[in-house]
């Protein structure tokens, strides 16, 4: 990648992680229109799967950044009870309910277009997902963030986090962040393709 196209790429992250809700829904709908995330919409096997099934256990899964819908599709079906995923981009939240119904999980899976860093759920959960998406937090909001959703787990509840490499100076801080402030329950690192999945609950049940 050339001088230029850093520069725009650390352009588009600031205005992804730091803009208005407006502008950050008008840049992430562009790029789904544009098909630069259809690579994600076919990861069947990805390394965080089994972790979300298995804590999951056939109850509630909240996934904020849940993007077209993927994670919703391709989990085992009887895995979890219902799924809810949010996004701010209105485009891949049509393309998850389309896809979600035409998998035959329209009753089990349902979408709202919202910015998670904004959210506030209305129930609680087994599992509260960011499958790569807190990358697009600024630092210093992920602690309160977290600790915000803590309060719609559900009494044996975790968050599962996904990081892409899980070596980058962003993926060190949140693991820092979660390491100082939370209970580790899982820390693995997986190959093929790289990722570090972090599982961890609030220092108390919060239920």
């Amino acid at each position: 990648m050339g001088l230029t196209g850093k520069v725009r790429g650390a352009v588009r992250w600031l205005l992804q992680a730091y803009g208005t809700p407006k502008i950050k829904s008008a840049l992430w709908n562009a790029e789904f229109a544009s098909g630069r995330w259809d690579c994600l919409e076919r990861t069947a096997g990805d390394c965080v799967y089994p972790w979300v099934e298995q804590y999951a256990a056939q109850g509630s899964i909240l996934d904020l950044g849940c993007g077209s819908g993927s994670t919703a599709v391709e989990l085992a079906f009887d895995s979890y009870r219902d799924y809810n995923g949010v996004d701010i981009s209105d485009v891949a939240i049509a393309k998850a309910a389309q896809r979600s119904k035409e998998a035959g999980r329209g009753q089990k899976n349902h979408f709202q277009q919202s910015d998670f860093s904004h959210y506030v759920p209305a129930g609680h959960y087994d599992v509260i997902l960011f499958r790569d998406s807190l990358y697009y937090v600024p630092v210093r909001k992920i602690q309160p963030m977290l600790e915000s959703y803590s309060g719609h787990l559900s009494a044996t509840g975790v968050f599962i986090v996904r990081l892409s490499g899980g070596g980058n100076e962003k993926d060190l801080q949140i693991v820092e962040i979660v390491e100082n402030n939370f209970v580790m329950v899982e820390k693995r690192l997986h190959d093929n393709p790289g990722a570090l999945v972090v599982i961890f609950r609030p220092e108390k049940a919060p239920r």
